[in-house]
């Protein structure tokens, strides 16, 4: 089974560019939830799963949601190692170069623990490339995870592609968690 992502950058998730942000974290366990619940983990017979099927988390390694994804998934892979695979959809060369540091360290860490690296285009970096990443996404995957507010743009277009394809698509509103945090920040 493989299982992708597509969702929001930091911006619209709260400004959540640290990894350890609250929204962060409550994306995270979310994400793990669906995971293991897709991957037939058996909650009352802890690590064990109803098949042994391997199972792929794809991310396309953009900022917010696909990183915070594919930490899940390397975290998964540290407990469940026989039973999860972590592949990089990488959109195009030097995709991460106008990154921070902090990003760009992160993001050659994740693909230094990645099962499958796959470079989508040898191009440089245009919108056309995110598409095509997308695109081979949803064409792997046979669930879709979406953490999207229903606004336009790229997460909006991959899974609309995703429903266009017949994919199993769960779409997550990120609007809670970021409520959350904006509330627990105004109490301090």
């Amino acid at each position: 089974m493989n299982i992708a992502v597509t969702g929001h950058r930091p911006h619209k998730l709260g400004n959540a560019y640290h990894l350890m942000h609250p929204v962060n974290i409550s994306m995270g366990k979310r994400m793990r939830d669906v995971i293991l619940q897709l991957s037939r983990y058996d909650e009352e017979e802890e690590s064990y799963f109803r098949d042994n099927e391997v199972v792929t988390i794809i991310s396309g390694m953009a900022l917010g949601v696909d990183t915070i994804w594919a930490m899940v998934a390397l975290k998964l892979k540290r407990q469940f190692p026989h039973k999860f695979r972590l592949e990089c959809a990488i959109p195009c060369k030097r995709h991460e170069s106008r990154w921070s540091k902090e990003s760009r360290e992160l993001y050659h860490k994740i693909l230094a623990q990645a099962d499958i690296v796959t470079y989508i285009t040898n191009e440089p970096y245009t919108p056309a490339c995110m598409q095509k990443r997308n695109e081979y996404m949803v064409n792997q995957a046979d669930y879709i995870y979406g953490v999207w507010n229903g606004t336009s743009g790229g997460t909006k277009n991959c899974l609309d592609y995703a429903k266009e394809r017949g994919k199993l698509v769960y779409i997550e509103d990120p609007t809670p968690w970021i409520e959350e945090y904006n509330q627990r920040k105004s109490v301090r």
